[in-house]
């Protein structure tokens, strides 16, 4: 971005670079969020928003950032639960100054600042750092529980749909046994990668723990969820995988549950222990298979 000569916060001349939103709170808590010079930036419930978020607290079109005269300014949208500036409700619009809390709704925060390229690259970093998995790149078992809890809260309260798939890779230990512990590292990236290519951008990949996966479908009820493990079987079964001098041809066991499947009301906990059990009927049947009852 060229760099921009501006007024800010009322005061002197400052060189300003570019100006970011960072998530202080729930499963977003970390996220950075750039805002535009050149155009509004919007934020809400609704996946047309420019930052949408499954908060039941946030309106359909929630609020917009747009930058007038030099400054950033925070414009509510006529929302029911309000936008705020330091705990400062926003009647209509609002300046937002460095280092200022912004609240969106009853629980969605931010802090406003102006950075560098350098400052908002390290804070994309820790943030990262702290949701993802080293050898993957996928979400870490810690990010995806929050946004499962985060997509129950918000399903519940709206009455829509959310499944919950778990998936293991067959016979791992005797991938690492057979072919040391590198193979099995290649392995568990390439079938990252081959179920990630299967998803739809709203769906939440994590790596579970060791060989384990738990995918999070969104707006999903049973039914298409068991379609889309049956995908993600058949694109594992389909993609033998290439390390050094040898080809390793692995298969993956699929458990499906959903939350018409729990007793109201459905936990996360409910959701992935009966994922778990259907698992492990998978693989007590014979692997490389998928079941959801």
């Amino acid at each position: 971005m060229t760099e921009v000569k501006t007024f800010v916060g009322g005061g002197g001349l400052a060189k300003r670079t570019r100006a970011v939103l960072t998530a202080l709170s729930g499963a977003e808590a970390g996220r950075v969020l750039p805002l535009s010079l050149t155009s509004q930036v919007s934020f809400g419930r609704d996946e047309s928003c420019s930052y949408s978020f499954a908060d039941g607290s946030l309106s359909r079109v929630h609020a917009l950032v747009v930058f007038v005269a030099g400054e950033y300014m925070l414009k509510d949208e006529g929302s029911t639960n309000g936008s705020f500036i330091d705990d400062h409700r926003v009647a209509k619009v609002g300046r937002m100054h460095d280092g200022c809390r912004v609240q969106l709704g009853n629980s969605l925060s931010f802090r406003f600042s102006l950075v560098t390229e350098e400052e908002e690259q390290a804070l994309r970093r820790v943030y990262e750092a702290a949701m993802t998995d080293g050898l993957t790149g996928l979400f870490n078992r810690k990010h995806t529980d929050e946004r499962l809890g985060a997509e129950l809260a918000f399903a519940l309260r709206h009455g829509s749909p959310l499944s919950v798939v778990l998936v293991d890779v067959d016979f791992f230990k005797r991938v690492n046994d057979t072919h040391g512990h590198p193979a099995g590292d290649a392995v568990l990236r390439a079938v990252s990668r081959t179920m990630a290519q299967q998803l739809r951008a709203e769906d939440v990949l994590g790596r579970y723990g060791g060989e384990e996966f738990l995918v999070v479908a969104r707006g999903t009820a049973k039914e298409e969820a068991l379609r889309i493990a049956e995908r993600l079987r058949a694109s594992v079964a389909a993609s033998p995988i290439a390390f050094e001098q040898i080809v390793i041809q692995v298969t993956a066991s699929f458990g499906v549950s959903s939350i018409a499947c729990c007793a109201a009301p459905a936990t996360r906990e409910a959701l992935v222990k009966l994922a778990d059990e259907r698992l492990y009927r998978a693989k007590d049947t014979g692997r490389n298979r998928v079941v959801g009852t």
